[in-house]
């Protein structure tokens, strides 16, 4: 019997990358009286899944910056964004409702990986006869 762990896979990466653009959006709030302050986001996870292959097995990165990226670190771009019409005179272009409705669309998906996640061990301990 092949265990494949694809599922947990895909949860732990929506987990991680739920958890880099709630950090940006945080940042952009905390900026959001800076002048020139361009607000950032990450690319959706939807892309970051789709170029990489996420069920496929990958090399490990074992020491900091090898493979051009810190160790342990999924590589999630980070873009430019603003809610149409954000931009303020003094070129800041953070939006306050904006990144409230990102930080609560943000705050579903981390729910829904780590119940994914939960829900899945649970499903492999019940097969091991545990509880």
């Amino acid at each position: 019997m092949k265990l494949d762990i694809g599922l947990l896979n895909l949860a732990n990466a929506l987990a991680a990358h739920s958890a880099s653009r709630q950090g940006l959006v945080a940042e952009n709030l905390a900026n959001a009286d800076t002048p020139g302050y361009r607000a950032r986001d990450l690319e959706p996870f939807a892309n970051v899944a789709n170029r990489t292959s996420i069920n496929a097995r990958q090399m490990r990165a074992t020491q900091e910056d090898h493979f051009g990226q810190s160790a342990g670190k999924a590589a999630f771009s980070i873009q430019e964004t603003s809610a149409f019409g954000a931009e303020s005179p003094n070129g800041n272009t953070v939006s306050l409702d904006d990144q409230m409705m990102r930080s609560a669309a943000l705050k579903v998906d981390h729910d829904l990986a780590i119940g994914v996640y939960s829900k899945s061990l649970q499903i492999l301990r019940l097969g091991l006869g545990r509880r």
